[in-house]
Order: C-alpha cells, then sequence, then structure tokens
C-alpha cells in the first residue's frame, strides 16, 4: 500500500506510506491502513520544495526494488507470478469524499481502468470497516473484472 505525491499524475513519494500488509487483514483494519495511506499522500507542484527529489525518486532501480519486495512478500520468483490473479485500488481522497476505483491488470506490471465501471464514493467519515469492505469488494473486481 503506497501513498502518492500528486501533481497531473502521481508519483511514488519517499517520505510517503510504504508498507506490505498480510493479505489477510480484516476490514477495519484494511480500512485503517487505506486510511492513512490516504492521508500521506499530498499535492505536490512544481514550485514545491521537493518537487525535484520527488520527481527524480522514482526510477527503474526503485521499481526493480518495489518489485522484488514484492515477489518476496507473495513468495514467487517471478513478475508473471506476481501478477496472476493480482488485483489493484486506486483511493483518492478529496473535498471530504474518498473514491474506490477498481483496476484491471493490463500487462507488464500496469493496471487500467474498467470500462463502464463508475467509481464507488464514500463520505470521508465512514467507518474503516465499512471502507474496508468497500475495498474489498473492489480488489475482488480488479481481480476478475468480466465476472461483474
Amino acid at each position: 500500500m503506497h501513498s502518492w505525491a500528486v501533481y497531473g499524475a502521481g508519483l511514488l513519494d519517499p517520505d510517503g506510506y510504504d508498507r506490505l500488509h498480510p493479505a489477510n487483514l480484516d476490514d477495519a483494519a484494511l480500512g485503517a491502513a487505506s486510511r492513512e495511506a490516504l492521508l500521506a499522500s499530498r499535492y505536490i507542484a512544481p514550485n514545491h520544495p521537493d518537487w525535484d527529489r520527488v520527481d527524480a525518486y522514482w526510477n527503474l532501480e526503485e521499481d526493480d526494488k518495489l518489485k522484488e519486495r514484492l515477489k518476496a512478500a507473495a513468495g514467487v520468483k517471478t513478475s508473471s507470478a506476481l501478477y496472476k490473479g493480482a488485483g489493484n485500488v486506486s483511493l483518492e481522497l478529496r473535498d471530504g469524499v474518498i473514491t474506490v476505483e477498481p483496476l484491471k491488470y493490463a500487462g507488464r506490471g500496469g493496471f487500467e481502468g474498467i470500462r463502464d465501471l463508475e467509481p464507488t464514493k464514500l463520505p470521508e467519515a465512514i467507518s474503516d470497516e465499512a471502507l474496508g469492505a468497500v475495498i474489498r469488494a473492489a480488489i475482488e473486481i480488479s481481480r476478475a473484472p468480466w465476472k461483474r
């Protein structure tokens, strides 16, 4: 789970939230961790003092390190095994609304939106348990978007 530095697009933030969690988190723990990542995300414009450092942080070396961490945590040796059955959910917090959007695997470690699927919008004050339940449902859609 990661937080992002956002300006037009998102970049992983070297000062942000970057944690691996066990797959069996209950809904309340999943919601709490997700909220923590959301709150750690930040807006960084080109005039922000951290702009150059954040922009330079994410490179092929960091990408490779992250993939190695994920493969080790999943107990697999190849990227194809890592992404087999993987799910990805995008969360956004803006103006008191949390948007939850499942993404489908697009190959080569990338994910993309799912056609004709509207994101779920929730009030920021939603309980951690309810947030976690919505995220868990979105993960299942992400893993098998053809089943929805």
